[in-house]
């Protein structure tokens, strides 16, 4: 069971990052096809996040009313049909259409993903499949990246589509995957406690859990049924996330998201290429190999945080991380001051650090955290609000970048990404609790008993 799990949450991260990754190397050859000005750019990149957007808001709703499982099978045929769009696309609108309906299919299985692998997941190995979705993230994103390298490499010049569509459309096979896999996955047993289906639940703790005792199983469903006795509406409202007892726990979720996202790394990720030839490399097949190559190094640090979520803990990688991460790009800024030869080394060797750090601990915790720390009755719409600052500075990042970079110089633009790090390291060192560990239903009394606490209470029967 543990190996559909994981087949699941990586599917879900292979596709997010695939789709983030793969836009980076198209993104010139789409620009020849249509010859687009910077804000059409911009919006193509963007048109992602908007209907990352717009499929977060939905899974609040799909996943509370017809459960986790139903809602990453609409996530699957979303992607596919925007997948098979991608591929006989004529105009620039269409692309953009296209683009954001597999937007849509990322915002529900990035939400619905984590949140049905933390509901279903054993404790002990809870971190580490979470974890993994990061980690297929940044794996999708060097394979998107060497989609774009292998075709140019290999002259692909097919007559019934463009290298462009050809590496967009690929998207639809992991799709296809999740869509059969997910197809025969149960439902998460938490939500089916919430639905009233408690036998149900038990059921698929067995299959979970197959060493754990019958006893230790009911005493889990029960101990689940308590926990949504305490509220006066088991499925929540929006406005439970921001009551006094809750409050914390909300603000916290969205701090960490926005930290993320104002380290740079999706000026990184999208305009990978771009910020190579800001910083040297002038022809486009060096550019690429040198986005291959970052992206190689960013899979190998995700690997690593897999073996270390569970052994040295959230709240220390994340504390020091963000630091390593203003490091990187102090080192990034130094570089445009010492001229070619030295100053590229130490741009490159300053990048590298910045993605092993942020995939070491910014990367893959937030999405950890809110997987984790929201009570089960808010989980879903507790989810959807802080990874709506996820997709709203995604948009804004790519979207506005381009622009962004016409005005203000890279130096500039990574002395800013560099100061939010600062920034996010003072605030993560007063507020991230640690959670490896704990159940999801004692998770919640860490933000009442003080951040840094750690509540290492045995689930019941243990």
């Amino acid at each position: 069971m543990i190996i559909v799990l994981a087949y699941i949450v990586v599917l879900c991260g292979l596709l997010y990052g695939y789709n983030l990754g793969v836009i980076a190397g198209a993104y010139e050859a789409v620009k020849a096809e249509f010859g687009f000005s910077a804000y059409w750019g911009g919006l193509l990149v963007a048109s992602l996040s908007v209907g990352g957007l717009i499929g977060a808001y939905l899974s609040a709703y799909l996943s509370d009313r017809f459960g986790r499982r139903s809602t990453l099978i609409i996530a699957a045929l979303f992607i596919i049909i925007g997948s098979g769009m991608s591929g006989v696309v004529e105009d620039l609108y269409q692309l953009t259409l296209a683009r954001s309906l597999i937007g849509v299919g990322i915002g529900l299985s990035s939400m619905a993903g984590p949140q049905y692998v933390s509901e279903i997941a054993p404790n002990k190995v809870r971190g580490r499949l979470l974890a993994t979705f990061q980690f297929m993230i940044s794996f999708g994103i060097l394979i998107g990246y060497l989609s774009n390298l292998v075709t140019l490499d290999f002259g692909y010049n097919a007559e019934i589509i463009n290298r462009w569509q050809f590496v967009f459309l690929l998207s639809a096979v992991p799709a296809v995957f999740l869509l059969f896999g997910i197809w025969s996955a149960p439902e998460s047993p938490r939500w089916l406690v919430m639905a009233n289906r408690a036998a149900e639940a038990e059921t698929v703790f067995e299959k979970v859990e197959p060493n754990r005792s019958g006893e230790w199983i009911k005493g889990n469903v029960k101990r689940i049924e308590q926990d949504l006795s305490k509220v006066t509406d088991p499925k929540g409202g929006w406005l439970d996330l921001v009551n006094p007892k809750n409050r914390p726990i909300t603000s916290f979720c969205v701090f960490i998201f926005l930290f993320q996202q104002l380290s740079g790394i999706n000026a990184v990720v999208y305009y990978a290429p771009e910020l190579f030839g800001d910083l040297g490399f002038s022809a486009e097949a060096s550019r690429l190999s040198a986005t291959v190559g970052l992206g190689i190094v960013f899979t190998l640090a995700a690997a690593a945080s897999l073996f270390l979520i569970d052994r040295v803990g959230r709240r220390p990688l994340l504390v020091y991380g963000l630091p390593v991460c203003a490091l990187s790009q102090f080192m990034i800024v130094g570089s445009f001051f010492l001229g070619d030869g030295a100053g590229t080394a130490l741009s490159v060797t300053g990048l590298c650090l910045y993605v092993i750090s942020f995939s070491l601990s910014v990367g893959p915790l937030p999405w950890v955290y809110i997987s984790e720390v929201f009570p089960n009755y808010l989980r879903a719409k507790g989810m959807v609000v802080a990874v709506t600052v996820n997709w709203v500075f995604t948009f804004l990042v790519v979207f506005g970048f381009p622009r962004v970079n016409e005005v203000f110089s890279i130096t500039e633009i990574f002395l800013f990404f560099a100061t939010c790090c600062c920034i996010g390291t003072v605030y993560t060192i007063r507020r991230a609790p640690e959670t490896k560990g704990v159940s999801l239903e004692d998770i919640y009394t860490l933000f009442h008993e003080g951040a840094g606490e750690t509540a290492e209470k045995p689930a019941a029967g243990e």
